[in-house]
């Protein structure tokens, strides 16, 4: 016990005396040996005794999947797959920070640092003391002055390498941080465009990718000739990464980008480009979803629906022409509608814009207006919306999300739709008959 022990009492001391605490080590080995015989996990048992005697705390050791909003005092290891600098105001100054991805076995996750640590591509490092905020609905690592960041052989993490897949994974299969991803394509659209980094001017190429289950958005760092649109490619150790909330397919210098000796063809992505409805279990248990088609029956109209008012500045929706972050404003009129979808299998939230709003009810923006003034209420074109759209069925085709206000998916197109409750019951059916026919390991005397 006591061999096992030493090296934890020793460092326990020295943290101690860096407050200049000082305690018998007698008295740290006998209640840590004590702790570990209550089966306390070593670092915690560490980290209550510092508690005690010094009133300090040891970092949490995290690995990137296991990273939660609003946690302090962390402590990761990973590789720096991307870097760059992007400038921003802070109390009226303006201030470089430096934003980017890093990885290790288990996940990549966005990184912000808020001083310069010297990073660079392919560094490996250690993070102790940052802390994690949610960014577009996932959780980043910060670091900043009171972290301390260390830079370690790269052999102190293994190569980010492809995992060993009986079958490349689906697009509707793949997560946000995900590393080692390994999928078969089809290129939709590809552009190159030109983008400040650390280092200067980079060229990337983005686009968007299709398989027989879904589309997604890419972002390659590395120029490929493989990735022109029409081309099926299988694409070997790239990541998961949230853009606006939608998982991204991001490609480094660790990712291999091939031609498939299988093409993608056009019947095999026939209902995906037909935008054929998904029902909604179907896609709410995604972290995102990319240009989707979805119909069901408005349950409720939401508040915050109608003429609303936004500031010019920031475009956040505002009252009294207070905005929260630009203070007194001139604000400008807008329209939208926010109401919960249903389809039997699940809801969400769906964002209409002031188009859209004005497609399925009439109302411009100016008929808005002056329906407000006659009733000298803004809450009056609320109403009247709610009335001409609560039980109608809608169809419509957008973007999906997760986040902080639940699952919302913001509408690119939409149309007022009936749905057929008798073909809508037989395909359910239909569904549920082929999944019992079709379950592994299932003899009849199961199905009485």
């Amino acid at each position: 016990m006591e061999v096992k022990i030493a090296p934890h009492v020793d460092e326990i001391i020295r943290a101690l005396g860096t407050t200049g605490t000082t305690v018998n080590q007698a008295i740290i080995k006998e209640e840590l040996a004590r702790l570990l015989e209550f089966k306390v996990p070593v670092e915690e048992a560490k980290r209550s005794l510092l508690k005690k005697y010094g009133n300090i705390d040891l970092p949490s050791v995290k690995k990137l999947s296991e990273l939660g909003a609003g946690e302090r005092n962390i402590e990761v290891t990973a590789r720096i797959l991307e870097i760059n600098t992007k400038v921003v105001g802070i109390k009226e100054q303006e201030r470089t920070i430096f934003m980017g991805t890093m990885v290790d076995e288990t996940g990549a996750r966005s990184f912000t640092a808020w001083e310069d640590f010297g990073l660079e591509k392919g560094d490996v490092v250690k993070v102790t003391n940052a802390y994690v905020r949610m960014w577009q609905g996932m959780p980043e690592i910060n670091f900043g002055a009171r972290s301390k960041v260390e830079k370690l052989d790269s052999s102190a993490l293994e190569p980010l390498l492809s995992k060993d897949l009986e079958r490349p994974v689906l697009l509707a299969e793949l997560k946000e941080g995900e590393p080692a991803v390994h999928t078969v394509i089809r290129i939709m659209e590809s552009a190159q465009r030109e983008i400040n980094t650390k280092n200067g001017p980079r060229t990337i190429v983005t686009g968007t990718a299709i398989d027989s289950t879904a589309k997604l958005p890419f972002t390659s760092w590395v120029l490929s000739p493989e990735l022109t649109a029409g081309n099926t490619v299988e694409i070997k150790n790239a990541y998961m990464r949230s853009w606006q909330g939608i998982p991204t397919i991001n490609m480094g210098e660790f990712t291999s980008v091939s031609h498939s000796e299988t093409p993608i063809d056009d019947s095999d992505i026939a209902r995906v480009m037909d935008h054929v409805p998904i029902r909604l279990d179907k896609i709410t248990d995604r972290d995102g979803a990319f240009d989707v088609s979805i119909e069901g029956n408005i349950i409720s109209v939401r508040p915050g629906s109608g003429l609303i008012t936004r500031c010019p500045e920031c475009n956040r929706v505002i009252q009294k022409n207070i905005c929260r972050v630009h203070g007194l404003v001139k604000g400008r009129n807008d329209m939208r509608i926010k109401y919960i979808l249903d389809d039997g299998t699940g809801a969400l939230t769906v964002v209409l814009g002031a188009d859209l709003t004005q497609k399925v009810t009439g109302y411009s923006i100016e008929k808005a207006r002056e329906v407000a003034g006659a009733d000298m209420n803004l809450s009056a074109v609320e109403e009247k919306i709610r009335g001409k759209l609560m039980g109608l069925s809608m169809r419509m085709r957008g973007n999906m999300t997760k986040g902080e206000y639940g699952i919302t998916l913001v509408a690119s197109d939409v149309e007022v739709t009936e749905i057929n409750p008798a073909a809508a019951a037989a395909d359910l059916v239909k569904e549920i008959e082929g999944a019992i026919h079709h379950s592994p390991g299932q003899g009849d005397s199961d199905l009485w």
